[in-house]
């Protein structure tokens, strides 16, 4: 199993590549893409919510306590000073308090927080709460993609760290990261089921925008050149 560092540090590079081509292709400007580099930096750290070390768990969860009560006065466009200070106040309160001590009672790591399940669970309240922060439709989808990216990078880097190639020898934890469902936590799966089903039903009324949104990408993506012009390379020749 990779550690905090590792998977922060694995986190941030793909966000960077993603924030690369979300610069490139123009769907957001330079403020909002250093927005979604953080957040799906961040991201990577999620499925660990559920780490069984308390240090881990405090390291991470004041991690996230500290950004949200940066971010929210800016998702919520607040203007007084007083509402900001109140506003990351409470969240740090809330999270660290209320939040941090039912995952530390009820969840086990490895468990239902790292499955694809879990992962779309989360890129869908995502995408609902930028929505709900009166975000536009594309910048919404971003987050979501974001958070996506940053979730299934720490998923997939617990497997390779479960398969010793030197010795030719696969851990007992391979598998237990990028499962589709945590069949072995059934109230956790129809937890996150229950969310998933709810989040679709949430998001009816602004399918015609994310359609158009991911046409939009898919429009600027295949203009987007890979490679650098012939005529470029022999210049530097």
């Amino acid at each position: 199993m990779a550690n905090f560092e590792t998977h922060f540090k694995a986190s941030v590079v793909t966000s960077a590549a993603l924030s690369s081509v979300i610069l490139a292709t123009s769907q957001a400007n330079p403020t909002d893409t250093l927005l979604l580099f953080v957040i799906g930096s961040l991201a990577g750290l999620l499925p660990d919510l559920d780490a069984d070390k308390s240090r881990s768990l405090n390291s991470l969860f004041s991690v996230f306590a500290l950004c949200i009560g940066i971010f929210l006065p800016i998702f919520l466009e607040l203007n007084s000073l007083t509402e900001i200070w109140l506003s990351a106040l409470g969240a740090y309160l809330i999270l660290m308090y209320a939040i941090k001590p039912l995952f530390e009672r009820f969840t086990v790591h490895r468990g239902a927080s790292h499955s694809l399940l879990n992962v779309v669970m989360i890129a869908l309240l995502t995408l609902n709460l930028a929505i709900m922060a009166g975000k536009s439709i594309n910048f919404a989808l971003l987050c979501s993609v974001s958070v996506t990216v940053g979730m299934l990078t720490h998923l997939i880097l617990d497997e390779c760290y479960s398969v010793d190639i030197n010795n030719n020898e696969i851990k007992a934890s391979f598998g237990s990261a990028l499962k589709p469902i945590a069949v072995a936590s059934p109230f956790a799966c129809l937890l996150q089921i229950t969310v998933i089903g709810l989040s679709i039903y949430m998001l009816t009324p602004y399918y015609d925008g994310l359609i158009a949104a991911i046409n939009g990408w898919h429009y600027q993506l295949a203009k987007l050149p890979l490679l650098p012009n012939t005529d470029v390379i022999q210049k530097w020749l």
